[in-house]
């Protein structure tokens, strides 16, 4: 089995991840039209930063379960985490940073005291597929 959930994105945060590239891209556009010397060497992080990442997280942030492991994805970052090491899952509105573009969350933690906060669309349809291969409910 494999399966994949896109993170559900709630309303603020989906204006921040592309209101702020919509923004910097503005501002970039005033920058390299100024007569700032090494305009281009302040440009183009801001655009490959500033841009880039807000747009990739927004696009890519995606969970997989599998038969052996869950597979989280959020621009350039991923993690692996195999079903056997997880010890507990949970509903949770915790506002910390995480691969999680909504507040309405699912706390998993795995291994020795670490832990994970994600936001799959279909909440109970994720939290079902993970009892369905044997990882225990809060």
């Amino acid at each position: 089995m494999t399966k994949v959930y896109r993170s559900k994105v709630d309303t603020r945060i989906g204006i921040i991840l592309v209101g702020i590239p919509i923004a910097l891209v503005f501002i970039v556009w005033k920058l390299i039209h100024a007569p700032i010397p090494g305009r281009w060497l302040i440009a183009v992080p801001v655009l490959l930063l500033g841009v880039c990442l807000p747009i990739s997280i927004f696009v890519s942030t995606t969970y997989r379960i599998t038969d052996k492991s869950l597979r989280i994805r959020c621009g350039f970052f991923k993690w692996e985490i195999p079903l056997q090491d997880i010890s507990k899952v949970e509903s949770t509105n915790d506002p910390f940073s995480s691969p999680a573009l909504s507040l309405d969350r699912i706390r998993i933690e795995y291994g020795q005291a670490k832990s994970v906060l994600i936001s799959p669309v279909n909440k109970g349809e994720f939290l079902h597929d993970l009892r369905e291969l044997g990882v225990p409910p809060a």
